[in-house]
């Protein structure tokens, strides 16, 4: 959780180069679309509160994989 609370800091400072933010982003969208599982629900369900548009979509079918993963 101590990376994603630091990557959020990052990504919150308005300091940080765009493309900086970009690579953030795509990063955790990448790791959360073909490596969910790596992540623990508190942080996928924190991730799918972030105001920017692309980690909570990802966070979110995340969330949906592992719901349909343990009804079915």
């Amino acid at each position: 959780m101590a990376t994603l609370e630091a990557f959020r800091a990052v990504l919150d400072d308005k300091r940080t180069p765009e493309i900086i933010r970009n690579h953030i982003i795509d990063s955790l969208q990448y790791a959360l679309r073909n490596h969910g599982q790596i992540f623990t629900s508190k942080e996928v369900e924190w991730l799918a509160a972030w105001d920017d548009a692309r980690i909570p979509l990802a966070a979110s079918r995340e969330l949906q994989k592992r719901i349909a993963e343990t009804s079915g």
